[in-house]
Parts: C-alpha cells; structure tokens; sequence
C-alpha cells in the first residue's frame, strides 16, 4: 500500500478571533449575541458565538486556499514530478502561501532512488508563492550517494519530488497570563514563528506588537522578546502574525451567519431596540458575507497551482 503524504500535513487549524475580539469589534454592533441559544445561559451563548466563530475562520480557510488550506502556519508535505531548468534549477510551486520556510526537499529518477538535497541560503531560494532547489549539490540516499550532475538534473529529465514546507501566519493563544514587563510568551503553538517574527497580541486597547529575539529556537512553546511587554494580557488572548484584514473578515462572516441563522439571529435596531431577522431573507447578512469575502480577496491562492 502506498499512502500520500500530502494526507498527512495540512493539520493546524485555528479560529481568526476570540470572543473577546469580536464583541469588542465595531463590526459586530449591529447583532444581539445574548440570545444565540434561546433561554440559554452565558456559558451557551458563548459557546454558540465560538462555534459560529469557528465556522466562519473555516470559511476564511476554504475561501482563500481550498477545501484544505488553511491560513494558519502549517507544516505541509507534498509532492510531484518536475524537470529542471536549463540551470539545473527545480522550482516548486506549492499549493499553499506564504512560504516560510522549507525544511527538506528529496529528488530522484524513481520514488525509491529520491535523495535528499542538504537545504541552506546556498541551495534553496525561497520566494512567497515558489522555491527553487539547486541540483548536484551532495545529493544523498539509503542506496547512497546519488550524481544528479549528468545523470538526471543535468539532462533534464522528469524528477519524482517530495518536500516539506512551512506556509501561512502565526497564530496562536496565550496558554498563561502575560505581565506587563514580561520578556517572554507562553503559546499554544510555535509554527511559522522564527528569531525576529514580529507578532501581535490581540487584546483590544491593549493589543501591542512584539519580535522574537535571536536566541529562540524555532520550536519551543515559551517565546523569548526583544523587548518586555507594555501591558497585561490574559490567558487565552491570540496572538499571531494575521493582518488585521483576515481578522475583520472573519467578524463580518460571523456577523452574517449570525443574522443568516434565523431563531436567535437578533439585531439592533436604529432607535435602540432589536429585532428578530428571517435568515436568508436578510439584506445584512449578504452585505456581510460579501464585504467578508472581498477583505479576503487579496489572500486568496489557486489550489493545485504547481
């Protein structure tokens, strides 16, 4: 049995906004979130408002990169056939953006004779939407050393190719409460975060921007900074490299499936009261759904491009 890798990857996924973000957003003035489960208590109305939160982070997802794309930092494996350039270049085309980084990269004339290529500055030159690998360079295998010079890269023949990547933006939450002066960041997760990322902590007035020092690892979950932070954040806040952009659409994709759900779906009126929309019938929600969708244009990829 032979099992794709690509099945594999594309794992990470996470809500835009917490909460917190979205009944702090002016987007979301217009919709009642107290009564999204009728008679419910706060603890149901906010799990309801998560869910909905939840289903439009996968719109997001779905609507700029495909049924399984997701903006979220991945570690993606994929793979393909490919014929260098006349200078013996391979360039790979990844279904998913921005490239991050590349953490390995195997070539070969079969599947079972793909080397692997030892990736630096030197080898692979990462652009946002491609990379391209450098043939001949101690290309090495279980059968053992492999001459890509004249035997495959060098002729231009078709090369069976598998890499791993990273892609997308930095998201995550707080695990503990963040001091104000404190000089390091206890996440959830550390994909797509690197020595000199620059994050935001999302936590509204407070929110504020913070880099990765040189000394971090890559990997671990506590992230050392440049610089202490400004003010207390809570457990739980989200903090991530997402253009604000992605962030406003998801709250007005939320608004819509909000005023899209009929029962529960309570709005404010413009002399203080509220109320209750017919789903699909309601212009607001389409007006929402398409200003979503028009933030997320620019983010938007061509599956499969390669």
């Amino acid at each position: 049995m032979s099992i794709a890798a690509y099945n594999l990857s594309y794992l990470n996924r996470e809500p835009y906004i917490t909460i917190e973000e979205f009944k702090a957003s002016p987007i979301a003035t217009t919709v009642d979130v107290s009564n999204l489960i009728p008679d419910g208590g706060q603890a149901a109305q906010d799990a309801a408002l998560q869910e909905l939160i939840v289903g439009a982070s996968t719109y997001a997802d779905n609507y700029c990169l495909g049924p399984i794309g997701t903006l979220n930092a991945s570690v993606n494996t994929e793979n393909g056939r490919f014929r260098p350039d006349r200078y013996g270049r391979i360039t790979i085309h990844p279904a998913f953006w921005p490239i991050l980084s590349v953490t390995s990269f195997e070539a070969g004339p079969t599947p079972a004779l793909m080397g692997s290529v030892p990736l630096s500055s030197s080898t692979c030159w990462i652009e946002p939407h491609q990379f391209s690998v450098m043939s001949g360079i101690g290309i090495t295998s279980s059968a053992g050393s492999l001459d890509f010079s004249g035997t495959v890269w060098g002729n231009q023949r078709e090369n069976y190719c598998q890499w791993v990547y990273v892609n997308g933006w930095a998201n995550a939450f707080s695990t503990t409460q963040v001091a104000a002066g404190a000089t390091t960041i206890n996440v959830t997760d550390s994909t797509g975060i690197y020595p000199g990322t620059v994050l935001t902590i999302w936590d509204g007035a407070q929110s504020e921007s913070v880099t990765i020092a040189s000394t971090y690892n890559g990997s671990s979950l506590t992230l050392p900074l440049t610089a202490a932070t400004s003010w207390f954040h809570g457990a739980g806040t989200n903090i991530s490299a997402l253009p604000k952009t992605v962030k406003d659409a998801v709250i007005h994709l939320t608004v819509a499936a909000i005023k899209q759900r009929g029962e529960g779906g309570i709005v404010l009126t413009e002399d203080g009261g509220t109320a209750q929309i017919a789903g699909e019938r309601n212009l607001g929600s389409a007006e929402d759904l398409n200003r979503g969708e028009e933030l997320l244009e620019s983010f938007t990829a061509i599956w499969g491009q390669s």
